[in-house]
């Protein structure tokens, strides 16, 4: 059965069918897949039920694995059940506070190299409620005004919370380096300051571009199915888990991509 990508008609995302990871992935495949994903920046593959090992394959597709960085700069790290032969695998479970992240983010950007992706896998999902929701920080950048733009093309921010993670400057603006565009590169769960900015000046500034990147019109909201999985790509969108599940139960399994080369660019 051949693989079929269907863009959906909000401002990111797409739904892919027809991929059987048990069987292998060729070289067309996974062209498809990159293609799509940097076409798409979300991926959502319905009830594909990933085992672990096929969650792991496909997500090597796109990168080195990692539970959540390849570092030490996570100090929550110990406190967070991982699985797979080599750690690959974070257990996010709803029951547990601190994996309810219900606030717009991008993941790990603390880092000095942040994910250049993740890939999540549905284990338990609520009967109601728990959707996630991605933003198109491409649109975020590309909406701007221009004198605004201008502006924030040359900044850098730091981001990072002391005592919780490490801390790492990246530039407001970066450029994918697959696909040569620019996107926002700031995030309310860790940019902590723009660099050169008075506190009020960039308390000021970060808080217009939280509120410009996540409007909804730049948006897709997925509505979880038993056995559904999503690819993000990390370095052009945010992400928000709605918390309104209560003490159901939600569980994922979630991969975190890594490459060398995965650093912003300017």
């Amino acid at each position: 059965m051949p693989i079929t990508v269907t863009p959906l008609p909000q401002a990111l995302g797409a739904v892919v069918e027809g991929l059987d990871v048990g069987a292998g992935l060729d070289a067309a495949a996974v062209e498809q897949l990159r293609a799509a994903w940097y076409e798409n920046l979300v991926l959502f593959f319905p009830g594909i039920h990933l085992s672990e090992e096929e969650h792991i394959a496909l997500g090597s597709v796109f990168g080195r694995l990692a539970a959540t960085t390849t570092g030490d700069e996570d100090g929550r790290r110990a406190r967070q059940e991982v699985r797979g032969p080599n750690g690959e695998v974070l257990v996010l479970d709803g029951s547990r506070r601190e994996n309810r992240a219900d606030m717009w983010h991008t993941d790990v950007t603390f880092a000095e190299h942040p994910p250049i992706g993740s890939l999540l896998s549905m284990q338990v999902c609520p009967s109601k409620g728990g959707d996630t929701i991605w933003s198109n920080q491409y649109l975020a950048y590309e909406t701007l005004s221009p004198p605004l733009r201008s502006l924030v093309d040359g900044l850098d921010a730091v981001h990072g919370r002391p005592g919780l993670t490490g801390s790492s400057t990246h530039p407001v603006v970066v450029t994918h380096p697959g696909t040569g565009r620019r996107a926002l590169f700031v995030n309310r769960g860790w940019t902590a300051s723009i660099v050169g900015l008075t506190h009020i000046e960039s308390r000021n500034l970060l808080h217009l571009l939280y509120e410009h990147a996540e409007r909804p019109e730049l948006c897709v909201r997925w509505t979880w199915s038993p056995g559904d999985a999503a690819l993000w790509d990390n370095r052009c969108t945010m992400h928000y888990a709605v918390n309104d599940y209560g003490t159901a139960e939600r569980v994922l399994h979630r991969v975190t991509i890594h490459e060398p080369s995965s650093a912003p660019e300017a």
